[in-house]
């Protein structure tokens, strides 16, 4: 199993490019902490 936690410029990036989904083809389960999400509301 593939666990990974996840920091925020990896999601802003695949989210700008549309491949937030190749997350999941890539690993089992993700964690996005608390901050991390906080970041991202942010802007």
């Amino acid at each position: 199993m593939r666990k990974w936690v996840i920091d925020a410029s990896p999601l802003i990036t695949l989210a700008k490019i549309g491949q937030v989904s190749l997350l999941s083809e890539l690993c089992d389960e993700m964690v996005i902490p608390g901050g991390v999400v906080e970041e991202i509301d942010c802007g």
